[in-house]
């Protein structure tokens, strides 16, 4: 496995992501009103199934001879006008139902649903009538009502490839991830072109971490779809949950070269370049995110700290200096200026540039005199150029902060060690122990007082 992998690729796992699988992940496309298809079912749900729905009357052909040609002509709120009229509490619930389809349509879905329910009083046993109400529910978002009225659906007559998809829905909005699954699978074998039931079983797969399902099925869309570049991402993020980054820098270098590449995924494939050693390739993938104007500066600071931390100054000091020529690195605001200077400071120690580090980190500390981490890139500064009394000043300084008084209490050990005074370092040590214990800092403290004793 490549070293250092997990740190590059932890915000780029988040970026690239299906997205959290405690939401929502698509609407149902297939099974939305814009749909011609579904329209098309939906109208169909209009007749009559005598074994689990209502029969209409003799009585009653009146009334379903005066609403059908308004439904064939699509005058909804004429159909809805005349059933308003004729329904009665003792008319079929098929009149009840069709009301309940005809809000359905204009997505009223307050007086569907009690239609629905009204057509459920009067025929308990309506098939249909579950079905759109559980559908209704979900169309509000209501996976647990939804998910009850869909079941009962279930009891009464075997679902198809919709009622079991509708069902995986629900559960896998409720973060019921392994019963959704097997809910999508029946829904895929009854309705294997179904997109939407697909996109839920892959949701699904990468929820439960089965990963290598995942891939499989995100090689069906991209056979089916390879401009899409939505696949390759999504399968790009399949491989790197299975640490194969070579095999997500495949995917996203075609999505780069397709030209759909987006920002976030230059800058991860850019991350996996660098962990593999591709220093100048990584380079000009990070230039080509930066030249969008879209890659946020802690980003691009944070690209610029991993590659120095590494020892790759020459590859971080470009990047840092295409960034200062884009529109976006001219226009930091105080805090990425002196963070960019902190950064270039580190770059120039780094490249043994000591004195022009030096320049940089004062402009910092002159800005923003408590400034912690130009306060201890002064302290290395000034202890390399043994005047140790500018570092101890910078270092008492740090150790005012929170977050930097840890390194600062080492670095005045180290100074009074430095000075032989031991008994002032062990001081230090001991302070920096209560903060964070770490084992080599309680190796050197045992030393130190070893030394303090023995003055």
């Amino acid at each position: 496995m490549i070293r250092h992998f997990r740190t590059f690729s932890t915000l780029a796992l988040a970026t690239l992501s299906i997205g959290s699988v405690q939401g929502q992940l698509f609407p149902l496309s297939e099974n939305s009103w814009d749909n011609p298809e579904f329209r098309e079912r939906f109208m169909g749900s209009y007749g009559v199934d005598t074994e689990v729905s209502p029969e209409i009357s003799l009585d009653e052909k009146q009334l379903f001879e005066e609403i059908t040609p308004l439904i064939q002509s699509q005058d909804v709120d004429g159909a809805i006008a005349a059933l308003k009229r004729g329904i009665t509490p003792q008319s079929s619930a098929a009149f009840d139902f069709i009301l309940g389809n005809l809000y359905y349509q204009k997505q009223q879905l307050d007086p569907a649903i009690d239609a629905y329910e009204t057509a459920i009083k009067k025929f308990p046993n309506f098939y249909r009538a579950y079905v759109n109400l559980g559908r209704s529910y979900v169309n509000q978002g209501n996976w647990s009502e939804g998910l009850k009225h869909l079941q009962k659906a279930m009891e009464i007559k075997p679902g198809d490839g919709t009622l079991y998809g509708l069902i995986g829905y629900c559960y896998m909005n409720e973060g019921k991830f392994a019963t959704a699954l097997d809910a999508y699978r029946m829904a895929i074998m009854l309705q294997p072109d179904s997109k939407d039931w697909k996109l839920g079983k892959l949701k699904c797969l990468t929820a439960q971490q089965e990963h290598e399902e995942a891939v499989a099925m995100l090689y069906e869309f991209i056979e089916s779809d390879p401009e899409n570049p939505e696949w390759w991402m999504l399968q790009a993020n399949e491989f790197l949950s299975m640490e194969k980054p070579e095999l997500a820098a495949a995917n996203l270098e075609i999505v780069r070269q397709l030209g759909k590449a987006k920002p976030q995924s230059m800058m991860l494939l850019g991350d996996i370049y660098v962990n593999e050693g591709l220093l100048s390739q990584a380079v000009e993938v990070y230039g080509d995110a930066l030249e969008t104007g879209e890659v946020k500066p802690d980003r691009v600071f944070r690209v610029g700290y991993s590659l120095s931390s590494r020892g790759n100054y020459e590859e971080a000091d470009k990047l840092m200096e295409a960034y200062s020529n884009t529109e976006a690195g001219q226009n930091l605001n105080e805090d990425q200026q002196l963070e960019l200077l902190n950064l270039q400071a580190k770059i120039a120690l780094g490249t043994n540039q000591d004195e022009k580090a030096a320049q940089m980190l004062e402009q910092v500390v002159d800005r923003d005199p408590m400034n912690g981490r130009a306060l201890i890139s002064l302290v290395d500064y000034y202890q390399k150029t043994e005047d140790l009394t500018k570092a101890t000043y910078y270092a008492e300084q740090a150790a005012k902060l929170d977050e930097f008084r840890h390194s600062a209490l080492l670095a005045l050990a180290r100074i009074k060690v430095g000075q032989r005074e031991f008994a002032q370092a062990a001081r230090y040590l001991r302070q920096a122990q209560d903060i964070k214990p770490l084992g080599y800092v309680a190796d050197y403290l045992a030393q130190v007082e070893r030394a303090a004793d023995s003055q």
